[in-house]
């Protein structure tokens, strides 16, 4: 194990601390793109759920595969912890956001699997928001700047390049 090695409870509190857990509504006014407070913890579910799909395959590509569903476990743990407190999602049970986590999950991986870049899945999550009237369709683009932004895709993998 290198000095900087982390152990896998380690590495959960480094990606939950990487993952941004909400967005407000002035942030996305800074991102063009006009929204309730409603709207704002709707976008915030599917932010989380592309972050964790990012992070999942983080653990996936980087973790010893005896390791995987202990550290899985933990951040699911720790999300579900903060659920409405530290992670701003109004009303939504944190059992029907798994349900739809699970369904983001597998068609976040079908584009993958397919070949599909991260923006390509960050296009198709915008798409989603889109269909459910989260925001207009001349806001998509803005969008895809903020996912850009709270979707840090590349830090989940440095992470977890140091986990021993």
């Amino acid at each position: 194990m290198s000095a900087n090695s982390m152990t896998p409870k380690q590495a959960a509190v480094a990606l939950i601390a990487a993952m941004p857990t909400g967005v407000s509504v002035q942030q996305l006014e800074e991102y063009g793109i006009d929204a309730t407070v409603e709207q704002a913890q709707a976008i915030t579910q599917e932010m989380l759920s592309l972050n964790l799909f990012w992070i999942f395959a983080a653990i996936e590509a980087h973790i010893p595969q005896k390791y995987q569903s202990a550290l899985s476990e933990l951040i699911l743990d720790t999300m579900k912890a903060g659920w409405g407190t530290t992670v701003p999602v109004g009303s939504a049970s944190w059992a029907a956001y798994l349900t739809d986590w699970e369904d983001r999950r597998r068609r976040y991986n079908r584009l993958i699997e397919e070949g599909a870049s991260p923006l390509a899945v960050s296009a198709e999550a915008a798409a989603l928001m889109e269909e459910n009237r989260l925001v207009k369709e001349a806001e998509r683009r803005n969008l895809l700047t903020l996912l850009i932004d709270f979707v840090p895709v590349d830090t989940y993998g440095q992470l977890l390049e140091d986990v021993g």
